[in-house]
């Protein structure tokens, strides 16, 4: 009960400064407009494509050249066979794969619907989102379709050669999700994804961070620099309840802002296949593991100033270096440091929820990874509040 009064106390303390509810209330849905309506979708970079042609009719190779020539892409591979294209997604060695169906060149000759899939990689989502949006605006910016013009060779040179039919549908860009367990394909029931779609979750997560790390770790540091933690453990409170109370309070506060912030990109157009349930327990689990590493960070120093500087500039590296905000090389050794930061696995798992539909077995490894993040913070940050504290 002593616990709970301390953390309901924690939390008015924190509705009382207007400042942090301007800002938790402003930012987001300034963020969630501007991130909805001017994300770029044009980023799509050098990235892992592979092509496969079901289609191989005559027109359907030719259109298959074709397609590879105006792609150019550097590190482009074409798979032969559906064993090879099983290989490939199952060993993750790409970023997205384009399918071109059976029939697709004479459906397109017969004024017929087409459909082109791609693949994602479930492990570089950002990649791959970046892959299907270029593809989605190159199709959706057509004002027909290019077809070469009949007729005598005057006429043909005199009408430019080739002309736009704009009668003939254009292509829809479809995705297929690769099961987690099988490497089984699914079609996507959204078919309006995007890079914003991407983009929710890191606002949410930085949300999340700013309040959640900075917020403890100035209440550590402020507790310790006036004296209070003295007060609390000499009126016989324990350490370990004293942390618990911050953490209660802080989970609190960190997953109130971080569902808000979503839900206010939601309200924006941000399309979303998760069950909310799984998504409200992998918020739950990322913002312990945030907490407990503010906690930890702040544990060795005795100033509010001294924590919350230090809390600020791990948060910049963990945008930076975690893969946050810039897609991370494969390979390189700034995908070794992303691996030690627990933003990259929330990241990661909210986007295989929400872009990808996947459930909570899917994203098991990301969970015990944050677990055991937030529990070993929470150990260590009692040990060294115990070590550093004075009696």
């Amino acid at each position: 009960m002593k616990i709970l009064k301390m953390s309901w106390y924690e939390i008015k303390k924190v509705l009382r400064n207007r400042g942090v509810l301007i800002l938790s209330i402003i930012i987001p849905v300034i963020l969630a407009y501007f991130g909805s309506s001017f994300y770029p979708a044009d980023m799509a970079q050098d990235f892992q494509l592979a092509l496969y042609n079901e289609d191989n009719s005559l027109l359907g190779n030719f259109s298959f050249i074709l397609i590879k020539q105006f792609l150019n892409f550097e590190n482009t591979i074409e798979i032969k066979n559906d064993e090879q294209l099983n290989q490939i997604i199952r060993e993750g060695s790409y970023d997205s794969i384009l399918i071109i169906p059976k029939g697709f060149t004479q459906d397109l000759v017969d004024h017929k619907q087409t459909v082109l899939y791609i693949i994602p990689n479930p492990h570089k989502i950002q990649n791959s989102m970046m892959v299907y949006t270029g593809f989605k605006a190159v199709f959706d910016e057509l004002a027909g379709i290019p077809e070469i013009k009949v007729g005598s060779t005057t006429e043909f040179l005199l009408q430019g050669g080739i002309g736009i039919d704009e009668t003939r549908p254009k292509p829809e860009i479809k995705m297929l999700i690769p099961s987690a367990s099988d490497g089984s394909l699914v079609v996507s029931p959204t078919t309006n994804l995007g890079i914003n779609d991407m983009f929710a979750p890191i606002v949410a997560v930085v949300v999340i961070l700013l309040l959640s790390m900075i917020g403890i770790a100035s209440s550590i540091g402020q507790a310790r620099e006036v004296g209070l933690l003295d007060l609390y453990i000499s009126n016989g409170l324990k350490t370990w309840q004293f942390i618990l109370s911050k953490i209660i309070s802080y989970i609190i506060i960190g997953f109130v802002a971080g569902m808000f912030s979503w839900y206010m990109f939601r309200m924006f157009g941000v399309q979303s296949q998760a069950n909310p349930w799984n998504l409200i327990l992998l918020v739950l689990v990322s913002v312990f593991s945030f907490t407990s590493f503010g906690l930890f960070l702040s544990s060795f120093l005795k100033t509010a100033r001294a924590a919350s500087f230090l809390v600020t500039a791990m948060i910049g590296g963990m945008l930076v270096f975690g893969g946050t905000l810039i897609p991370i090389p494969t390979g390189s050794i700034l995908e070794k440091i992303a691996n030690l930061f627990p933003v990259k696995y929330s990241l990661d798992g909210w986007r295989k929820i929400t872009v990808l539909g996947y459930g909570l077995s899917d994203i098991s490894f990301e969970i015990l990874i944050l677990l055991g993040f937030g529990l070993f913070f929470c150990l260590a940050s009692l040990l060294l509040l115990q070590a550093t504290q004075e009696t």
